[in-house]
């Protein structure tokens, strides 16, 4: 791992609660006594503490104020100046009245953040929490994270206590709410007068002598700025050095995966066996020169339930080892024939499983160390690199009734995972194990979406990434298949994992060349995708705009490639409704047993043959007529439809997974209609169908899914000069001038990728062949001074590549190092390809593209 040594990460952090909390004063703090309001220096930010008890903190910048009240008067008050990881400060001290409790507000105006320490100095009860607000601006919208996956939330806290709470204006402008140590026992709330207290679990009654809890406040300008400034200041606080992107195998390399959604998923070729039939993948990804980089094992491949079955998907681990009717020969031999490294999956403990009284257990996980140090090196002698721990929002969860299981099963696996060399991914994290990962370096991924990646779950994803991505850690979207191309883009655009999970002849070579070298190297871009300011702010309003999410690769100074995706998550309303419940229904009855749905419920297909939802619509003429169905899916697979009118001969209509039954989306097609009565049938065609919300019927040719406008500027992206747009797909692009904007019409979505104009008057895109042109497994360097200068990387054995770009002429390319195919330019369009190739062995050259 980049810049980290795990037995130094054992040694000097001893992975314990106590030794991730900074003391109160740095060591280059000086101490000065004071009485009354002590402020913090000129600054942006500024902090005092009053002898009545009374706190408060200013953003003077953005003119809003912050203030609370300890609950007694304060003695002691000092301020103190210094700096540590984090910058530097100006600290105000002070103790509470009872002498049982000091305090802190410690200011970083560089790094825009404030943070709140509480040390118990007796044991004592816990009560009074701090800080309290009891003043803070009142902005319009709130943004917080729930649950399984941390899962986005807007205008709501609900089952969020162990989130960051994040208030924004129509402007972006932000602060940012959590806590900066004992994640686990932390939990923030807010009363019916509105104040916010970030205290400790209330199920814990006495809090220990030395028990210490900070709390960080970030304050910025941009919802996606707060959210890195807080993130940066978290994982400095706690001497994390957040992994590089190519970190390990998982980040590095494509990969191969076996997870719910995948193919093989609790099934195998029968003729081959389970080993046998990821072999062959294995070989067909090598007959097609897919780099295979690992493959992961998911929960199959170890026994489970009372009897110690492999298939025994509803129960727990009985033991963690491979299972030995799948891997006769163990874990380590089918890893030595395999060839590849391996991530292994983990869930919980069965309450049968032999562990039981011979190790400590927390609810239904083990938090032992004498356990952990076991798995660890069985792991590693297995050829594991990388353990997922799933199941954490659920029957994976330690106790959170006391303040040391939880830092135990974290704690405890970290530390011997991290002695033999394997790192970590979560996976059904809750919001509070998001914090967590800041104190591990190297759990370096996080899964931030529900099961089998899909559109359904793009927006999860998106929004989750912003809280991933802030605190150093790299999201992963989960399992697809490999021909699914928004999905691999996506993916692609996380900075994170990509995997994917095709069956035996199924797998698509051409696609997965678009995102990773010959070598498997994945080729990306800096930081995970997220959305624009303007989306979120546009949703917390209720708008429901079309999601724009971008990324960028940042090389020379005013060269930083944008890559931007955006999605339609509106549909055109149709001129009239016909509900499905109300039709008439053979085979399929009425329900109401999901939310979401229009009228009173809609129509639930029963078999899997032969059910049908027929309407009559009327036509006011003869003629073209679009007709869309609202429907909700949640299996993983496509459930088509069998759509016919006046009886005539059916077309199938693909009704694709929604991700959740309380989901809903449309879809359509256009069909002629006769003046007046019509009949609309839809029918099942052998794999039942989703439940159908409603049928609409609009004269004309009109968008069948969805569709929706989008606006961006080029300063909302950070660009600051003129830049060319490139529309991915569609093969074209515009140039747009400086502050000007991008307006189009998006429906499952559009990728651009937004070059700079530099001194040369080129736009670079970079390697044609992949989604991220510019990505620095690629390009490792790139520089424009009048002509654009790009270092190149390439694979051991590598062909030619092909650059592209924009340019007002043909330009003039040469290489050092490499050779230069024909320059090809459109005079119509002013695009131009170029193929490099690398001279000899090499493994870079140096091309310059000169106007």
């Amino acid at each position: 791992m980049t810049g980290f040594s795990r037995r130094g990460f054992i040694r000097a952090a001893g992975v314990g609660s106590a030794a991730l909390a900074l003391p109160l004063a740095g060591a280059a703090g000086v101490a000065r006594a004071g009485t009354g309001a002590e402020e913090a220096g000129p600054t942006a930010l500024r902090g005092a503490v009053h002898a009545s008890g009374d706190w408060e903190v200013t953003a003077t910048v953005l003119g809003w104020s912050f203030g609370g009240s300890l609950g007694s008067a304060a003695t002691g008050i000092a301020t103190r100046t210094g700096s540590d990881a984090v910058g530097a400060y100006r600290e105000t001290t002070f103790t509470f009245a009872s002498g049982a409790r000091k305090g802190g507000i410690r200011v970083y105006d560089a790094a825009s953040c404030v943070v709140f320490t509480d040390t118990r100095v007796r044991a004592g009860a816990n009560s009074g929490p701090f800080p309290t607000f009891t003043r803070y601006p009142k902005l319009g919208h709130q943004l917080s994270h729930r649950e399984c996956f941390g899962k986005f939330q807007f205008n709501s806290f609900a089952s969020a206590a162990d989130s960051p709470w994040v208030y924004f204006d129509d402007s972006g402008n932000a602060f940012l709410l959590s806590a900066a140590s004992q994640f686990q026992d932390t939990r923030t709330t807010q009363a019916a007068d509105g104040s916010i207290a970030v205290g400790v679990i209330d199920t814990v009654a006495t809090l220990p002598a030395g028990y210490t809890r900070k709390t960080i406040l970030s304050v910025k300008a941009g919802i996606g700025a707060t959210h890195r400034a807080w993130g940066t200041a978290l994982t400095r606080l706690a001497g994390k050095t957040p992994p590089a992107n190519d970190t390990g195998v998982i980040l590095d390399t494509l990969g191969y995966w076996t997870d719910n959604g995948a193919d093989y998923y609790y099934k195998f070729d029968e003729s081959k066996g389970y080993a046998g039939t990821l072999l062959a993948v294995r070989d067909e990804w090598a007959a097609q020169k897919i780099p295979m980089g690992y493959m992961q094992l998911d929960s199959w491949w170890y026994p489970k339930g009372p009897d110690g079955k492999w298939d025994a998907l509803d129960n727990g681990t009985s033991v963690y080892e491979a299972e030995k009717t799948l891997f006769p020969d163990g874990l380590a031999a089918f890893r030595k024939e395999l060839g590849k490294p391996l991530v292994t999956h983990a869930r919980w403990m069965d309450e049968s499983s032999p562990y039981h009284g011979r190790y400590d257990f927390s609810n239904n996980v083990v938090i032992d160390p004498e356990f952990w140090q076991g798995v660890m090196k069985y792991l590693r002698e297995g050829g594991v690199t990388v353990f997922e721990q799933d199941w954490l929002c659920t029957k994976a969860k330690p106790a959170d009734t006391n303040l040391t299981d939880a830092d135990a099963f974290f704690d405890h696996m970290a530390r011997y995972s991290a002695a033999e060399g394997i790192d970590l991914q979560y996976c059904m994290a809750l919001p509070r194990d998001y914090l967590q990962t800041t104190r591990y370096p190297h759990l370096t991924t996080i899964r931030v979406s529900d099961d089998r990646f899909d559109r359904p779950k793009w927006d999860m994803f998106l929004y989750d990434s912003q809280l991933a991505g802030a605190l150093g850690v790299w999201p992963w979207v989960d399992v697809f298949l490999s021909g699914e191309t928004n999905n691999l883009l996506l993916a692609n655009l996380s900075a994170g994992p990509v995997g994917v999970g095709d069956a035996l002849g199924k797998v698509s070579a051409a696609n997965l060349a678009k995102v990773a070298r010959p070598d498997g190297v994945l080729v990306k871009p800096d930081v995970p995708i997220v959305p624009t300011d303007a989306t979120y702010v546009g949703e917390a309003a209720g708008k429901l705009p079309a999601m724009v999410a971008s990324t960028h690769v940042a090389h020379a100074t005013g060269l930083t490639y944008r890559y931007v995706f955006a999605y339609a998550r509106q549909f055109r309303e149709p001129q009239r409704l016909y509900q499905a419940e109300d039709a008439t229904l053979s085979g399929a009855v009425a329900g109401t047993d999901q939310s979401g749905y229009t009228g009173s419920g809609f129509a639930d297909f029963q078999n899997p043959d032969g059910d049908y939802v027929e309407w009559t619509v009327q036509a006011p003429a003869a003629g073209t007529y679009t007709l869309q169905f609202r429907y909700a899916n949640a299996s993983f697979t496509d459930r088509p439809l069998a759509v016919s009118v006046n009886g005539a001969a059916a077309r199938t209509l693909s009704f694709p997974s929604t991700g959740w039954w309380n989901a809903w989306s449309v879809v359509g097609l256009t069909a002629t209609l006769a003046e007046g009565a019509n009949t609309v049938r839809a029918t099942v065609t052998g794999a039942s169908g989703g439940n159908i919300d409603w049928l609409g019927v609009t004269q004309g040719t009109v968008p069948t899914g969805m569709s929706q406008s989008v606006s961006f500027s080029l300063a909302s992206l950070g660009v600051g000069g003129p830049a060319y747009v490139y529309d991915y797909y569609a093969g074209s692009g515009t140039r747009v001038a400086a502050g000007g904007s991008v307006e189009a019409t998006v429906g499952d979505g559009t990728y651009w990728v937004v070059a700079p104009v530099g001194p040369s008057g080129i736009a670079f895109l970079g390697d044609a062949g992949k989604f991220v042109g510019h990505g620095r497994k690629r390009v490792v360097h790139l520089g424009d001074d009048g002509a654009v200068h790009a270092t190149l990387a390439f694979a051991a054995g590598e062909g030619p590549v092909t650059l592209h770009g924009h340019a007002p002429r043909k330009p003039a390319v040469t290489a050092t190092g490499g050779r230069v195919g024909t320059v090809t330019h459109d005079t119509a369009s002013g695009l131009f390809t170029v193929s490099v190739s690398v001279s000899g062995t090499g493994r870079k050259a140096v091309v310059t593209v000169a106007p």
